[in-house]
């Protein structure tokens, strides 16, 4: 489902997406959504699963013998 959203452009910005959108037909929503779509693709969003650090993910300040006494 998709979520409605506002925002402010700059006259160029939305002078540049009029121009294309006259020449192939592409809204300007969905230049703006491709847009950010490709933003996020160029910085691994979501990000990549990368190998945990052996220590990753234990709670700080307590190690793994005094959790097991438990």
């Amino acid at each position: 489902m998709k979520k409605r959203r506002t925002f402010m452009i700059e006259p160029d910005i939305l002078d540049k997406l009029r121009a294309i959108k006259e020449r192939t037909g592409l809204s300007e929503s969905e230049q703006v959504r491709q847009g950010i779509r490709w933003w996020l693709e160029s910085r691994e969003w979501p990000p990549r699963r990368a190998e945990r650090h052996p220590d990753e993910g234990k709670p700080k300040g307590e190690d793994a013998r005094a959790r097991k006494r438990r």
